[in-house]
């Protein structure tokens, strides 16, 4: 099991263009910002203390073998983690970045410093997010899962239906090892489970990227090109890959979370896929392989 993105980029960027391609500014005018909702970030671990991210998050825990196993301790060396909080929730104080920016999160770390890691580990966490509750009893209502592996397991199938059947929305990447056809099939788990929210990547014109993999469980597509956001030195950085555009999709579940609170409508995991499958948008010349429903839009 392994991270899913590609290169940095360091060029200078003062927002996330993906907040205006899925809409969220739309919500965000109606002070809708993923108040009271939680998500969990289950990655390479994250610098706890940046700037926009700190004063969001309210859980975490290692399991990785990062740092003798110390379970408080998350420190993110690949900054792969810390990049796909921000896009979830980064506060905007500084910068345009975060979909949900009031969200919570919990920082759960399976990705070792060395970008590897394994389907028990992630199992643990999976188990842990569907149990944890906070100090005021919060549940995780999303997790974000920037991460896959090609083997199927029996054991990360069961942890996945349990996470589910907590009525927990879990996202993840659909995975880098695209060949630009839809031809062919990329799978990658746990994200090609049909019950998983699978998410593909275009860029800033609406171009499926090259890299995403395609499949037939593909759900949606979002921003994933050269996404700028938070990163590991407390400084900012841009990244592509599957790995940025599922949290696109895990931030905009929360706004809809708070959404749907508010005008009393059960935040069932079916009503939040309807809305997103009827609001996506389809893109011209694109399989269902390539986009699954289409674009994300709030």
């Amino acid at each position: 099991m392994s991270l899913i993105s590609i290169p940095t980029y360091k060029e200078s960027a003062v927002s996330n263009y993906g907040i205006k391609l899925i809409n969220a500014e739309s919500f965000w005018e109606k002070s809708i910002k993923g108040n009271g909702v939680v998500v969990a970030v289950i990655d390479s671990g994250c610098y706890t203390e940046h700037e926009n991210l700190k004063d969001n998050i309210i859980g975490k825990f290692n399991f990785s073998n990062d740092d003798n196993s110390n379970t408080n301790n998350v420190t993110d060396y690949l900054g792969h983690g810390t990049h796909t909080a921000g896009i979830i929730a980064a506060q905007n104080k500084k910068n345009v970045i975060g979909v949900a920016p009031n969200a919570k999160l919990v920082i759960l770390k399976v990705i070792g410093k060395d970008g590897g890691g394994n389907y028990e580990n992630l199992i643990k966490a999976l188990n842990f997010a569907s149990d944890w509750r906070g100090k005021n009893n919060e549940k995780i209502d999303v997790i974000n899962l920037s991460l896959g592996g090609r083997n199927k397991d029996s054991s990360l199938r069961k942890a996945i239906s349990k996470t589910i059947s907590n009525d927990i929305n879990v996202v993840a990447a659909a995975g880098n090892s695209g060949d630009g056809s839809d031809l062919t099939n990329e799978i990658i788990y746990p994200g090609y489970y049909k019950d998983v929210i699978q998410v593909a990547a275009v860029d800033q014109n609406l171009v499926p990227a090259s890299f995403s993999n395609t499949n037939v469980n593909i759900d949606f597509v979002a921003p994933g090109h050269i996404i700028y956001s938070t990163f590991n030195d407390g400084d900012y950085r841009k990244l592509s890959g599957t790995s940025m555009a599922a949290p696109h999709v895990s931030g905009a579940i929360a706004l809809l979370k708070e959404f749907f609170r508010i005008n009393d409508i059960p935040a069932t995991q079916e009503h939040i896929y309807e809305y997103l499958t009827s609001h996506s948008k389809v893109l011209e010349g694109y399989s269902s392989k390539t986009q699954g429903n289409g674009l994300i839009q709030l």
